[in-house]
């Protein structure tokens, strides 16, 4: 029997604990192989499975890729990046990839020095326990001892001189450290951001762990979108903190391997498993094992044999279902009556006298106000011409605001039209990430 086969029966058994790790770098096999055990897993099982996955950014299911992500910057790590492309969302072939996963939280960065955990358990009461953030703690602290849960469930360092011992908390404790904090310098960095969902009768509970992430110091830009305060959006924000590696020079060296493996440790512990005649997963081989109690694997790319994990993966890596989730917001340059916001000052290259305003819903651009006049009439004629060009128009699907706008509407005069071509190329760079060209 295939691994997949074997794989397929072990998830849907009776047996209690499982233990898995993959040896895919792809994070839409990773988090569709996640979304096949919390699916099809018996409901009395919990599973723990670890991956590492290549350069990535990862928003949650509530959020909006256009306010979360740098789409500029996505766009320099393309495969073809010579010519630089400025195509279409839907036809990017990154090197970072941008997905949208199936639960809640924030938008995380992954990369191969990050550590991904993933806990799945029965839920009768529908209530996530995020106890599993303290077990991955346990397994931190092998590492670096300043590792705590903060109120939020995410797990951080502390990062202040080492306490009086007489303030010393209980070494069990991992919600606190023998390590002072504070604000500026001393605000505890982020390892370590989680997520959970439930349904029916399971529970899952997963997150990162920066070990030693090469990009630690470019992860803010990929998470920082232009297109941002320019927006109102009903979708989940997510909450900037300091990050940093568990790795510091102050630390022992580290592999993503090693701390999967005190994960798996602490993972046993926790839960009291048997794994007599278990090897634990190594990285080197793709194996399944199993005794009465706990099964145990290292898994790959071939699981996409399962028709649920195929479909996963493929729906994953569609634009539409990172785009055109069912939700609405709103673009404009600047204040209006249902929006007060003061916004960030315009580029000076942008026509002072310029408005723009855009109704997107499904990543359908269902309404727009543009205008270039600072008369209101004219302003009300041209934004009526403008929407009758790129009303309707899916924003994955397009090729740039300046050439539909330059080449579909008219106005008399060189500086109306100069001011369209610039209006256009400000929305290709805040909207689809373009290079700015005027």
């Amino acid at each position: 029997m295939s691994i997949a086969g074997r794989f397929s029966r072990l998830v849907t058994s009776p047996i209690k604990h499982h233990i898995y790790v993959s040896r895919s770098h792809d994070v839409a096999v990773n988090l569709s192989i996640e979304h096949y055990l919390f699916q099809e897993s018996h409901p009395a099982s919990t599973i723990l499975f670890l991956y590492v996955n290549k350069p990535c950014v990862v928003i949650g299911t509530n959020q909006n890729p256009w306010f979360e992500v740098n789409h500029a910057l996505i766009r320099r790590n393309t495969v073809d990046s010579s010519p630089r492309y400025d195509g279409p969302l839907e036809s990017i072939q990154n090197t970072v990839k941008v997905l949208r996963r199936r639960s809640g939280g924030g938008t995380v960065f992954h990369d191969l020095g990050n550590v991904n955990f993933s806990v799945i358990f029965p839920l009768p009461d529908r209530v996530i326990n995020y106890k599993h953030a303290e077990m991955v703690v346990r397994a931190i602290r092998k590492t670096n001892p300043r590792a705590r849960v903060n109120h939020r469930h995410d797990i951080v360092l502390d990062p202040g001189p080492l306490l009086e011992k007489i303030n010393w908390p209980d070494p069990e404790d991992t919600h606190r450290t023998a390590y002072a904090f504070g604000d500026g310098e001393l605000a505890p960095r982020k390892i370590s951001g989680s997520a959970g969902k439930a349904s029916g009768q399971r529970g899952l509970h997963h997150g990162t762990c920066l070990l030693a992430s090469p990009n630690l110091s470019s992860i803010s830009e990929y998470l920082r979108s232009p297109a941002a305060p320019f927006m109102f959006t009903k979708a989940t924000p997510s909450v900037p903190s300091p990050v940093a590696n568990i790795i510091s020079p102050d630390t022992p060296s580290q592999t993503a391997s090693n701390l999967q493996h005190q994960i798996i440790n602490a993972f046993i512990h926790m839960y009291n498993i048997d794994i007599t005649n278990i090897p634990l997963p190594q990285e080197s081989t793709t194996t399944l094992t199993s005794n009465e109690n706990c099964a145990s694997g290292t898994l790959d790319s071939s699981l996409l044999e399962i028709p649920e994990i195929r479909s996963g993966h493929d729906e994953l890596q569609s634009p539409e279902w990172l785009y055109e989730q069912k939700r609405e917001f709103t673009l404009s340059s600047h204040p209006h009556k249902a929006d007060h916001r003061l916004r960030p000052p315009l580029p000076n290259w942008f026509p002072p006298s310029a408005r723009v305003q855009l109704v997107i819903k499904s990543g359908l651009l269902t309404s727009s106000t543009i205008s270039m006049s600072s008369d209101p009439a004219i302003a009300a004629s041209e934004a009526e011409s403008i929407d009758a060009v790129i009303k309707n128009t899916r924003i994955i699907k397009m090729h740039s605001f300046r050439k539909l706008l330059g080449e579909n509407v008219s106005f008399e005069g060189e500086e109306p039209k100069r001011d369209i071509y610039r209006v256009g190329s400000w929305l290709d760079w805040i909207l689809l990430g373009h290079t700015i060209n005027l």
